[in-house]
């Protein structure tokens, strides 16, 4: 390898680490594992799908973070498991690459699961308060109205934007509020 070719590849090695330091980071910001940024970094990185031991080996984590990680990011469409042909049952990972489908896969499965959980709350806190009869219970009845109102909203606004494409959104979002000239 020439000096020039060894340069070049320091050059890519430290672009790659500040990517994967930034997702470990952003891991961290989220409250999961600084392994899982890193790890994520990795396979958006890869050429080409890695199974559990590759991962061990590039990243250095022992193969139970390496699998925890892998079954944590899977759950929120971070990453994809597959098989390859001729390599039996052992699995590979490939990270998503649409961040976009991430995001509505999350507002779609946790967030708006947790919009129903405490819209159920706040319907049966409702029902309990008009049946009360005192001025706590009025005054009460009122912040609950207030949430339902919040809920339903948000509720609304999620179900449209993971309805439409980032394009459609940012287009939207443009056009709203101006695409900043």
């Amino acid at each position: 390898m020439s000096d020039q070719d060894e340069a070049v590849g320091e050059d890519v090695a430290a672009a790659r680490e500040e990517v994967l330091e930034a997702m470990a980071r952003t891991s961290e910001v989220w409250g999961a594992k600084r392994s899982y940024g890193r790890l994520f970094g990795v396979l958006y990185f890869a050429d080409e799908p890695l199974s559990l031991d590759a991962l061990t080996d590039e990243s250095g984590y022992a193969k139970s973070t390496v699998s925890t990680a892998m079954s944590t990011l899977e759950r929120y469409h971070l990453v994809r498991r597959r098989s390859l042909p001729g390599e039996g049952k052992k699995a590979f990972f490939e990270a998503e690459t649409d961040l976009w489908y991430v995001i509505q896969q999350f507002l779609q499965n946790e967030v708006t699961r947790e919009i129903r959980v405490m819209s159920r709350a706040l319907d049966s806190a409702a029902e309990t308060l008009e049946a009360a009869e005192s001025d706590q219970a009025a005054r009460d009845l009122e912040k609950v109205r207030k949430l339902q109102s919040i809920y339903d909203r948000s509720d609304r606004v999620i179900s449209a934007l993971t309805g439409q494409s980032a394009e459609r959104i940012a287009a939207l979002f443009d056009r709203f509020v101006g695409d900043g000239e």
